[in-house]
């Protein structure tokens, strides 16, 4: 973890689902705690699976968060916050050596507003969806790569191989089409192969 308080910066924990990424920002809010370090974790609205005022992993480890739509609503001061029940959550993101991002591939402000909080000298940690059911870019994790100090790669285990192959693709249980569906039981981790073998059963099915 940087403890350079005097510089900005910038670390993407990115993966399937089921990769750890939340354990993993965690473990760096645990590390902050310990060595008295303000820190603060914020996580989309979207994401209250378990609890609608904590962060969670999929085990129930759980933590305080800020709950919001868009971080800028949170990050950017106003004549009216000071007055609503942004307020709080504000004075506490800018007191914040620390900034934890969970689910970033939902927040649409995300760019704009980390570059932001990169400028003041904050400490940004951001886990999120590499890609989604098809593969395809997510939300705007994936532009601040050129931004960023560190990437971190996260792998799950293939739920279908079961031999300990990695799950790099999260590969969606469901018939859905939209790209944002939520809930833990529609996806699972596969490898490469599984995947592939997927799609080809997959657009078979489509021509019958």
């Amino acid at each position: 973890m940087s403890t350079n308080f005097n510089n900005g910066y910038l670390e993407l924990i990115i993966g399937p689902m089921f990769s750890g990424k939340t354990s993993e920002l965690l473990e760096i809010y645990k590390k902050c705690n310990f060595c008295n370090i303000p820190v603060s974790i914020i996580n989309h609205n979207l994401d209250i699976r378990y609890h609608d005022t904590m962060i969670s992993t999929h085990n129930k480890i759980m933590a305080p968060c800020i709950q919001t739509n868009k971080i800028s609503d949170i990050w950017f001061g106003s004549n009216t916050i000071f007055n609503s029940d942004k307020y709080i959550p504000h004075k506490l993101l800018r007191e914040s050596d620390v900034i934890l991002i969970n689910e970033g591939q939902f927040f649409p402000d995300l760019y704009e507003t980390v570059i932001d909080m990169l400028k003041n000298n904050k400490k940004v940690y951001i886990c999120g969806l590499d890609g989604d059911f098809e593969r395809k870019k997510f939300g705007f994790v994936l532009d601040l790569i050129p931004m960023c100090d560190s990437i971190k790669k996260l792998k799950s285990i293939c739920s279908l191989c079961r031999d300990g192959t990695d799950g790099i693709f999260s590969m969606r249980l469901t018939n859905e089409t939209e790209q944002t569906v939520i809930g833990a039981d529609n996806y699972i981790p596969v490898c490469r192969n599984c995947y592939e073998k997927r799609m080809i059963m997959h657009r078979k099915s489509e021509k019958v």
